[in-house]
């Protein structure tokens, strides 16, 4: 597959062993104006219905957990009508799975066997999971105070668990001086294979919601590989003429780390590094500096979107909420439906919006006074 760099711009035939480019940027797909609808394989009910459109011919036979084709739920939030796009029905629970589903695929189909990742959950859960289907040997580097039940999660499908001592950073930090001694960086921050797998998200909303684009997309955001997902499959079916208009695109963080909120407000093109005083109920989204910081700001820029803060109390609010609305969504979700009302201020009354439920509430689960 053709890549290019998110920074300098410059473009290649993609090889793991580099992970990222010379200049430091990383990689994503090489931009694809085309998309056929015709091919989309209906009887198909993962991501593998938009096998054609990936563009993988290194992937013959692909193995799969089911990575895909999440319920889209209609609900009430505030009295007004709210769509959920339920992610935590994926196999290990998470988002993740649609794009580790397509970068394991073609990881193992060029010949790698042992593959590194730095995590604090779901990510690491997620590579183990298709590790272990795939035949591959997987070291998930994670803060040794992550969530137990991810951390449990990662151990039980067979993955070597590194905890690290510290703050998120420092599992990172951990996980490439591994890929400094040749292990090869299956990175959900890095991998373009997994980014091109994110853009499932958005074809399969404009084909469940009788093939159009929402008004808004509200969305959790951590390193941002959902939201850049959705930026770039939403961006194929605007240039492919099938939809009028990008979604307008909200990235959600708590309060307590907002870096993207910080650099949005402050008109910047980059984001600088936040280090957090106090650790959220969000840990999932607990990123100093996501790794295509200039890429997320660019999004949110030309879908006319933004980005939103909500509190600690907030999110244990839309936490109670969600589940007694029946959906059991972990707190780094329940952000994006806290942020719910702000959006509302932004849009026209009648506005379209569908908001993503990341993670599963078996996750880490929270036990609030109300409960």
């Amino acid at each position: 597959m053709q890549v290019i760099c998110d920074l300098c711009r410059q473009s290649r035939n993609y090889d793991p062993i580099q992970h990222r480019c010379t200049c430091g940027g990383a990689w994503e797909p090489l931009y694809s104006s085309s998309f056929n609808p015709d091919s989309i394989a209906l009887g198909d009910s993962s991501l593998w219905r938009y096998r054609d459109l990936l563009q993988i011919p290194e992937i013959e036979n692909p193995i799969s957990l089911g990575a895909g084709w999440t319920p889209l739920v209609d609900s009430v939030w505030d009295e007004k009508t709210v769509h959920f796009k339920l992610e935590f029905f994926s196999p290990t629970g998470s988002f993740k799975d649609r794009g580790t589903e397509v970068e394991v695929n073609y990881l193992e189909a060029v010949g790698v066997s042992q593959v590194v990742e730095d995590s604090s959950g779901n990510a690491g859960a997620s590579l183990a999971a298709y590790a272990a289907r795939s035949g591959l040997q997987a070291h998930i580097y994670a803060p040794e105070s992550a969530s137990p039940a991810k951390l449990a999660q990662i151990q039980v499908y067979g993955a070597v668990l590194h905890k690290i001592p510290g703050a998120r950073s420092e599992a990172t930090r951990a996980a490439l001086n591994a890929v400094a001694l040749g292990g090869i960086y299956a990175s959900h921050a890095y991998n373009p294979y997994y980014l091109l797998g994110q853009q499932t998200f958005a074809w399969e909303i404009w084909e469940q919601l009788g093939r159009k684009a929402p008004d808004a997309l509200v969305i959790p955001v951590g390193q941002g590989g959902l939201l850049m997902g959705a930026w770039l499959g939403f961006e194929r079916l605007l240039q492919a003429g099938l939809i009028s208009s990008l979604p307008r695109l909200y990235a959600i963080q708590p309060q307590l780390l907002a870096p993207i909120r910080r650099a949005f407000q402050a008109g910047k093109d980059d984001i600088d590094e936040w280090q957090p005083t106090e650790k959220s109920l969000a840990e999932g989204l607990a990123i100093i500096k996501p790794v295509r910081s200039r890429r997320i700001l660019q999004a949110l820029r030309e879908s006319k979107g933004g980005a939103l803060t909500v509190t600690e109390a907030e999110i244990c609010q839309a936490y109670d909420r969600l589940a007694r609305m029946g959906i059991f969504a972990e707190p780094s979700s329940a952000v994006a439906a806290a942020a719910l009302p702000q959006v509302r201020q932004l849009l026209d009354s009648h506005a379209l919006i569908v908001t993503a439920l990341t993670g599963s509430g078996l996750k880490a689960p929270i036990f609030s006074p109300e409960v």
